[in-house]
This record gives structure tokens, sequence and C-alpha cells, in this order.
């Protein structure tokens, strides 16, 4: 992924260049949600970012905390590549808002007002006819942005509130499909910040790989071939003994 340095040169706080393009090529084979960007253009992203951080950090950090620190510049870095090709940034499925806006004018033959105003009158007309009970779901959630807050600011339990928000959801895709199929609800919801510490990780990848040498030891033991406990020339297939014969 990185050539070699040409010297074993020190970067910072014991570290030297060669330890660094091994931290730095290794957070890049490990990091598994930005396999979208070249192997080469994370691990490059990795090293600047561990280069920079041994420059300016005033104590001396571990190798862990090196590691993390490359899979957060590689997701940042992956973030911004999304936003460069239109996408919407953390959501990699959804297009941004003023990257659709820009080419849809652009490319069409006379810009038109159309679109935003069936959708603003669409929005108006299935909110009113959507049940208040649907309503206040969906409106503590988006004032909140934050599904924990929204339950308990409805004083609601997290399966109750997952009932309730599935009914509104699928109730105004009915009314905004207007007798069609609805479309289903697709991708899933993150209640909270998911915080991924590295040390977290390379715990779970060592007890996968115990897991799959037990699974793989205990199938090897299913498969031995039987012993031979040498009782057929003391049988026959009657059952008797050859000296009762």
């Amino acid at each position: 992924m990185l050539p070699p340095p040409r010297a074993d040169d020190p970067v910072g706080h014991g570290y030297t260049a060669f330890q660094v393009v091994r931290l730095a090529v290794w957070a890049a084979r490990e990091c598994r949600w930005v396999d979208a960007m070249d192997p080469a253009h994370r691990a490059e992203t990795a090293w600047e970012a561990i280069t920079e951080h041994l420059q300016l950090a005033p104590d001396r950090p571990q190798e862990t905390e090196l590691i993390a620190l490359g899979w957060k510049a590689m997701k940042a870095q992956h973030y911004q590549d999304l936003k460069a090709r239109g996408l919407g940034g953390k959501d990699k499925t959804l297009l941004s808002r003023a990257f659709v806006r820009y080419w849809t004018s652009a490319s069409a033959p006379a810009h038109s007002h159309e679109d935003h105003i069936v959708d603003r009158l669409a929005l108006a007309q299935i909110w009113t006819a959507l049940k208040p009970a649907h309503r206040q779901v969906l409106t503590a959630l988006a004032e909140h942005e934050d599904r924990r807050r929204a339950e308990r600011s409805l004083n609601m339990d997290p399966p109750a509130f997952t009932r309730a928000l599935g009914r509104a959801r699928r109730a105004f895709l009915a009314l905004w499909h207007e007798g069609e199929t609805p479309s289903q609800l697709w991708g899933y919801d993150r209640p909270g910040a998911r915080h991924q510490n590295v040390m977290y990780l390379v715990r779970l990848r060592k007890r996968r790989a115990l897991q799959r040498k037990a699974q793989a030891e205990v199938l090897s033991r299913r498969h031995l071939p039987p012993q031979d406990l040498e009782v057929n020339d003391a049988f026959d297939r009657s059952g008797r003994t050859r000296g009762q014969q």
C-alpha cells in the first residue's frame, strides 16, 4: 500500500518511519467501513494523520491511539469523497439536496419550481390527513432528532415508540403514494451515537478467531476415521466366535 521509507528516521515520541508506515498500513487494512476507498488512498490518509499527530502531540501516544486516529482520518476523508460525488455525507445512499437541485435545474430545458411546489402541497395535505397520534410521534422525532429523547418526551418505552413510529411511517407512505403500492421502509435507525473503541474491535476479532478455531476442531473430530477394534477376526457375522464353529 505504501512504499517503504528510505531510512528508518525518527518521527516523534520514539516512533520511527518504518513503525508509522506499519501502523498506517494496518489501520488501512483493518478499516472495513470505508471499503469504497482505494487501499493506497486509505493508507496515505492514515499515514498523514499519524505523522501529523506525532509531530504535535505533547505526550507519547499508544499504538492503539494512533490506529484509531488513522481510522478517524480515513472516515472523514471518505465522507469528503462522497460529498464531492454528490452523495449525502454519512448517508451514502442519499444524494445531497444541493447536488440534486443544481443538476436537476441545470439539465432541464427550462427552470421550473413545479417539483418544489408539488412536494410542499403534498406534505401539507398528508399532514392534515394523518391521525393525531401519528403526527405526535413524527413531530417528536423531528424536533428532538434522537429516538431516545423523543421516547422520553412522549413517556414511551422503546418497543412502544418503535411500533408507533412504524405505524406512522406506513400511514404517511400510503397517503404519499395515493393508492399505489407504498414503498417498503428501507434502512435502519441508530438510536444514539455508536462508539467503536479500537481495543474493543481488536478483542472482538480475537474472540471470533478463537470461535472459528474451536468450530474447526469440532468438525475435524466429527470426520475422524473409525477406529479398528480388531473384533472382526474373533466374531463372524452370526455373532459366534470362531472357536464355537
